[in-house]
Parts: C-alpha cells; sequence; structure tokens
C-alpha cells in the first residue's frame, strides 16, 4: 500500500460501524500498524480497516506532475498559483500546497509556512481549463 501514499482513498471501516472514511494516504506506518489520512491527519488503525480502495481523482488536477528543480520553474508555480505536493523523502508533507513565495534556499507556503528547498521535493500539478 505504500504506492497509494499521495493518493484519495477511501478506508471502509469495521470498527463498532461499517462506516467510510476517505481522504490522501499521507503515512503507511507497518510498525505501529497505522495508516494516516489528510485533511486532518485521521488515524485508522490497521485492525480497523475492512477494505481500501483508490477513490476518483479530482476532476481539475492534472495526474501528471513535474520536480520543480528551477529558478524559472518555481516563479511559474508562484505567478500561477499551482498546486504543489511537497515530499520530505517517502513522507508527504503537504498535497494541495501553494507556493507565495521563494528565494534561492527556501519556499514560502500559502500558510506562511517556509521550508528548505534543499530539504524537500516540490512536485507541481496544473489545473486543467485554467491560465
Amino acid at each position: 500500500m505504500r504506492h497509494w501514499i499521495g493518493r484519495r482513498v477511501v478506508v471502509q471501516r469495521h470498527d463498532g460501524t461499517k462506516s467510510s472514511v476517505e481522504g490522501i494516504l499521507k503515512i503507511w506506518d507497518s510498525v505501529q500498524e497505522r495508516l494516516v489520512l489528510a485533511p486532518g491527519d485521521v488515524v485508522v488503525p490497521f485492525h480497523a480497516i475492512a477494505k481500501i480502495e483508490r477513490a476518483d481523482h479530482s476532476p481539475s488536477l492534472n495526474s501528471i506532475g513535474y520536480k520543480i528543480n528551477h529558478s524559472i520553474q518555481f516563479d511559474n508555480a508562484v505567478y500561477f498559483g499551482s498546486h504543489v505536493m511537497v515530499w520530505r523523502g517517502n513522507s508527504l508533507a503537504a498535497y494541495q500546497a501553494i507556493l507565495t513565495a521563494h528565494d534561492a534556499e527556501t519556499v514560502t507556503l500559502s500558510d506562511g509556512t517556509r521550508l528548505r528547498k534543499d530539504e524537500y521535493i516540490f512536485v507541481v500539478r496544473s489545473l486543467r481549463g485554467r491560465v
């Protein structure tokens, strides 16, 4: 299931009532036997999972993205307000962040968070039909 990290999933639970939780799979923790869904960091223990399915992708986001490496790419992501996935190693730090500024070493997200470019990977995903 680690290959689904960063993707929208539906988790059907069987602890008490049969309920479903939908979100972006943020963490698959085999050691603590749990998964974490975003937004809201919803924790679901493995023993409470009846079924996991991939949810439909949002029709407005392109499924193909590219890693931002150059200053002009960061400039364009800021200018166009592109949705950016932020990764730290194999962990998804932000699914749909919007960049508001950048300099040679850092990136500023729309929520004011500043991240170092050398510690994170930024993958831009454009919106279909928007300029």
